[in-house]
This record gives C-alpha cells, structure tokens and sequence, in this order.
C-alpha cells in the first residue's frame, strides 16, 4: 500500500524547486560511465542544458514520463541539449540495459548505484522520478519532483530560456 501510494504522489504532485539548498550551485564535477562504458564528466558540458533525471525500472511515473524526455532530447540535442538517466534502485546492470532498450531510450544511463558521488551530491532525490536542469555555466536552475502533466512544459520552457540566453551571449561564470 505505501508503495502504491509513493507512486501515486509521485505521478500526481509534481513539484518544481527554487532557491533550494542546490539551486544556484555548481554543479559538482563528478565522472560517471554510463551502460555502454563511456564517460561523461559535467565540467565537458559546460556551455550546454543539461536534463539529470532520476528514474527507476519499476516506477510508473517513470515510464509515462520518458517518451516525453526522449522527445525534448530529440528536439534539442543538436541546439545543446543533454540528457542523462540515472537509474537508481533498479538492480544490475543488464536489468537496467533491459529496461532502456524496452523503452527505446536514446540518450546515456547510468547505474546511479554504482556511484556513490551521485547520491551524495543530489540529495534532493526524495523519489522518482526527479529531474534537475542544470544550466550552460554548469550551476542547478531547477529541479522537479514527480510527474505530472505539466511537468515536461516547465522543462521545455527551461529548456528554451537557457538555450536563448545561451544563443544571446550567456557566459559562465
């Protein structure tokens, strides 16, 4: 019953987060490989949107949410958008590869379990799924817990900010 209702909440109460305890922040330059052995550290993608989202193999909300991340990646990637799953609490790896191949998901995907540095620098992931958007000077702009309809217009529109900003002169800092 808890879990049922976790999903419920999950799925009905999306939630977006500002001015939190990591919004604003640099994100931390952590190295992680993904399912098909290749590296991705945050500091080589600065000057690009990055999308961090949490997920998990056995989460409703998760599955009905990545069609949607799939196509913003889709949409945006050649315009500077990257897209990272991280899979937490869902088993080995071959689970996992599983999982990404059923749901037809194109960007890279980790096995946050393996990565203890990602627990520890995210703790903001209470449930899945979360979805972090970090901005092209590498700092936490948002953060959303849950899915819910609106949840993918919120980040499309974050998406297209940081893009314009980024198109219009955006330095790091």
């Amino acid at each position: 019953m808890a879990v049922i209702l976790f999903l419920f909440v999950s799925y009905t109460n999306s939630k977006v987060l500002g001015g939190g305890s990591e919004d604003s922040k640099i994100v931390p330059d952590i190295t992680i490989t993904d399912l098909n052995g290749n590296t991705f550290k945050f500091s080589d993608y600065r000057g690009k949107v990055i999308i961090l989202n949490f997920w998990a193999i056995w989460c409703p909300p998760c599955q009905i949410e990545t069609p949607h991340l799939i196509s913003l990646y889709d949409r945006y990637q050649k315009k500077g958008l990257i897209v990272l799953g991280v899979a937490i609490a869902s088993g080995g790896d071959e689970k996992i590869k599983s999982k990404v191949k059923e749901w037809k998901i194109p960007y890279p995907v980790i096995n946050g379990d393996q990565f203890p540095l990602i627990q520890q620098n995210f703790r903001e992931v209470r449930a899945v799924p979360t979805s972090y958007v970090i901005d092209p000077g590498g700092k936490f702009y948002k953060h959303y817990i849950g899915f819910s309809g609106t949840t993918m217009t919120e980040i499309e529109r974050d998406i297209q900010t940081l893009l314009t900003q980024k198109n219009q002169g955006y330095h790091e800092q």
